[in-house]
């Protein structure tokens, strides 16, 4: 036990034990109907006011204590990201050939075969990605930095099946880490119980183009009713390489002992920027009555309302040829959405420089 903890536990100690002493003195002499001769002794009289003065300093030294320890415990903090520029660290990396998926679709055959991805150095502040036992303090800190290219054509039809190919943060794109996301996601959650449909920003791209919209900095998925098995999905996509954490709402990252953390990894990224890294947002879908849904985030005529009949029966839509659940009505949800010109694309602003719509997840649904 280190010395700051010692020191104030025996300091409350003490002063516990002069509290109780005092407590049981005072206590006897009301017993006794002796307290209105303390009060006439001066001898008495001092010793009380001794006792209380004593109280007093050891009140003011365990105030000074709890300053020092505060303060202790607040360097250590993950939000001040102080680590030595010149240390450096490993995060464990799992091995894909170990992971059990829930499809043998050919990027996992392929992810599992991969034998020359390297495994990230972190050095300085990015030493916080080897804190396994901080990740859900660290929020989205301890997500792995990733940058990619946001431009068309080049990343029209990203896939990510790009992501095993060797390529430098130029030629990677940031939709390819998305998809990957997204795929992953939405087969833990369907894995867990949970009833998944694409929603927002990913709907949207799937109606346009059966793709990901490539200049998009994260990936929509809805569920319905509460999250089931929250703990069993944090932890069944831990095991994969990711990290789910709250943050206004569930969201999912690339954690740094990803398979592919070696290629993705951008050192000269920083930690401490919120929504600059590829996540997905988890939106609950409620029913609330025969006649409407609730949907966390929506903006729509009705606010987060939406008619039954629009979102079940479920329908579905294909992204980079494979089938996800959805709304009944994809091109309403998208009306109440984005608006009728939905099918327009309209490259959003720096994610760090806009205002949240919903004014707590940081969320922005004007434009995409």
């Amino acid at each position: 036990m280190e010395r700051a903890i010692v020191v104030p536990y025996l300091i409350i100690s003490a002063f516990l034990a002069c509290v109780s002493t005092q407590s049981g003195t005072m206590g006897k002499k009301f017993e006794e109907g002796a307290v209105h001769r303390v009060v006439g002794s001066p001898r008495s009289v001092l010793a009380f006011k001794g006792t209380w003065m004593k109280l007093v300093l050891v009140l003011v030294g365990l105030a000074v204590l709890g300053l020092i320890i505060e303060s202790r415990l607040l360097s250590r903090m993950p939000e001040t990201f102080v680590f030595d520029q010149n240390h450096i660290c490993r995060a464990r990396s799992l091995n894909a050939s170990t992971i059990t998926y829930h499809s043998d679709h050919p990027f996992y055959s392929a992810l599992k075969k991969l034998s020359h991805a390297p495994v990230p150095t972190f050095r300085g502040n990015h030493s916080w990605l080897c804190e396994e036992d901080l990740r859900v303090q660290l929020s989205f800190t301890y997500c792995l930095p990733i940058s990619g290219r946001k431009d068309t054509p080049f990343c029209a039809d990203a896939d990510r099946m790009d992501l095993l190919k060797p390529r430098s943060h130029n030629s990677t794109c940031y939709a390819s880490v998305l998809h990957m996301l997204l795929v992953e996601v939405y087969e833990e959650l369907k894995a867990t119980g949970n009833t998944p449909l694409i929603t927002f920003g990913s709907l949207l791209g799937a109606v346009r183009n059966g793709s990901m919209i490539p200049f998009t900095e994260d990936t929509d998925i809805g569920f319905m009713d509460e999250l089931k098995a929250s703990y069993e999905l944090q932890e069944a996509l831990w095991w994969k390489g990711y990290h789910m954490f709250f943050s206004g709402i569930w969201r999912v990252c690339v954690a740094p002992t990803h398979p592919l953390a070696g290629l993705l990894y951008n050192s000269t990224l920083p930690l401490t920027s919120k929504f600059s890294v590829p996540y997905v947002d988890l939106y609950e879908m409620t029913k609330v009555n025969d006649s409407y849904w609730d949907v966390e985030e929506l903006e729509g005529s009705k606010g987060r309302l939406l008619p039954t009949d629009k979102v079940e029966p479920f329908s579905q839509v294909t992204i980079n040829g494979e089938p996800f659940d959805t709304v009944h009505d994809p091109e309403f949800f998208l009306t109440e959405a984005y608006g009728e010109d939905y099918m327009t694309p309209k490259p959003r602003m720096d994610e760090s420089n806009s205002t949240s719509s919903s004014g707590s997840t940081g969320t922005n649904r004007t434009a995409l």
